[in-house]
């Protein structure tokens, strides 16, 4: 077809969609089916005008005192004005909240509000221990902490007040690069892209993935060396350096600890270690590289770069994950690993991914059961660890064709923390950190958030970890 005629039928469909803005009403009903249609206003650029009115609105927020965390943002649907006799931080009566009428939720107790004062006790004594052992913490999450993002933040902080260094447990193959270590995979002297790398399963993502067993280890995923059927072997070399050159305690580390199972000849730095068995690799000097080669065949659940003695800090990543997962991974697995390696503090950053596909309160309500029993099962799990859950953030979605938070965002928040408190765990909330309804437009603009409502940025992610580190230093 000639340019021209493809022109006059860009134009011509152009034209009747701006005729159908002006002659349809924003609002058709057929039966119990409600249809809308924008309108030429919203076409011609006041949607925008309405998105900068939210914007001031945000502006005259003092934020320093909107996020923090000691302070609780309620929702105006949720709970009545003056409920618990607490001012609200921010001001929604002039926004429009969609919120389902079965939503409603009585004021928020003492406890609730407060939280469990003792929930960080477990954590508090085991760092008494940081001059003779490893304490380790354990940070899980959804794609708001991949690249180490906010996790980071926190080792910073711990490691600074109570010792030690490495970034902890990292995946033989990592497909998502981070901010502190870069890590590449040859295998048989082919260098691994992130698309490439060997055969993993993961208790999370494509379901192809899965396997039967439930072992998966503590990052929920196994990548398999060589093939046992077909007695094949492959040489697997891992090498690891800091990302940045500025000197940070967890690019130092004196030692790597190994979590794999099967028939494996190992080598650190071209030494060999003659016992194959071997979970902890010892280093001459503390160092921020080298090479780890593994030449045989089986599976590797995860590496980890520390030191023998302060606080270990993990970052896992699940993108996409509800965090409804871990009563898949095998019991007697994480039992030991959290045994073994003295886990205090364990965190379940989860939620978000729920929100967008979930427009019934039942359905939300459902999953916020079913995190109750992950917390459960880690409990049982690692005994004697503390437990914080780490709610959604502020999340924006379209409504008329104006951006707003989603509307079951706050009643998730609400079902988490009355839960958190009914486990006798503590709560953090992100959603009420970052300013409440409709706080994300205030870091996107600020810069703290992506353009897709949902994601920090990394100065955001940074702002984050802060707020947690401050609520977990203040809670101990």
């Amino acid at each position: 077809m000639k340019p021209s005629r493809i022109a006059i039928l860009i134009w011509c469909a152009i034209a009747l969609l701006g005729l159908m803005c002006v002659v349809l009403p924003e609002r058709m009903h057929i039966g119990q089916l409600t249809l809308r249609w924008t309108t030429i206003g919203n076409v011609l650029g006041n949607q925008d005008k309405g998105l900068k009115i939210q914007d001031e609105r945000l502006d005259s927020l003092d934020f320093e005192e909107v996020r923090s965390p000691g302070r609780t943002q309620y929702n105006a649907d949720l709970e009545p004005s003056g409920a618990t006799g607490r001012p609200h931080l921010l001001d929604t009566s002039e926004t429009k909240v969609i919120s389902p009428s079965s939503c409603v939720l009585p004021p928020l107790s003492v406890e609730e509000v407060q939280g469990d004062s003792d929930a960080l006790s477990a954590f508090r004594q085991g760092l008494e221990e940081v001059n003779r052992r490893t304490v380790r913490v354990v940070h899980y999450g959804d794609s708001q902490i991949e690249e180490d993002r906010m996790t980071q933040t926190l080792r910073r902080h711990l490691q600074a007040l109570y010792g030690g260094g490495g970034v902890g447990m990292l995946p033989l193959h990592q497909t998502i690069p981070t901010r502190t270590i870069k890590q590449t995979l040859t295998i048989n002297g082919i260098r691994q892209t992130s698309q490439q790398g060997p055969r993993r399963h993961l208790v999370y993502g494509p379901k192809a993935q899965r396997r039967e067993d439930g072992v998966y280890g503590a990052m929920g995923q196994v990548a398999i060396i060589g093939d046992t059927a077909l007695q094949r072997q492959d040489s697997a070399v891992l090498h690891v350096e800091p990302m940045g050159k500025k000197p940070h305690s967890e690019t130092y580390f004196n030692r790597l600890r190994l979590w794999a199972k099967g028939d494996f000849r190992c080598y650190v730095n071209g030494q060999p270690f003659i016992d194959s068995s071997a979970t902890i690799l010892p280093l001459a000097d503390s160092t921020t590289s080298c090479d780890l080669a593994l030449v045989g065949c089986g599976e590797v659940y995860a590496v980890s770069l520390e030191t023998e003695k302060g606080v270990i800090v993990d970052n896992v990543p699940m993108r996409g994950c509800t965090g409804t997962i871990f009563t898949d991974i095998d019991s007697t697995q994480l039992a030991t690993f959290y045994r073994e390696t003295n886990t205090r503090l364990i965190i379940m950053q989860f939620g978000g991914n729920a929100i967008p596909f979930n427009e019934q309160p039942s359905t939300i309500a459902g999953t916020v059961q079913s995190l109750r029993k992950q917390v459960r099962y880690l409990r049982q799990c690692a005994p004697e660890a503390s437990i914080i859950f780490v709610g959604p953030g502020d999340m924006l979605t379209l409504i008329d064709g104006e951006a707003t938070t989603y509307p079951l965002l706050p009643y998730m928040d609400r079902l988490l923390r009355k839960m958190a408190a009914e486990e006798h765990i503590a709560y953090f909330s992100l959603y009420e950190m970052m300013g409440g309804q409709e706080s994300m437009l205030r870091w996107q603009k600020n810069g703290w958030a992506g353009s897709d409502g949902v994601h920090f940025t990394r100065r955001g992610a940074e702002i984050a970890g802060e707020k947690l580190s401050e609520y977990i230093l203040k809670t101990l």
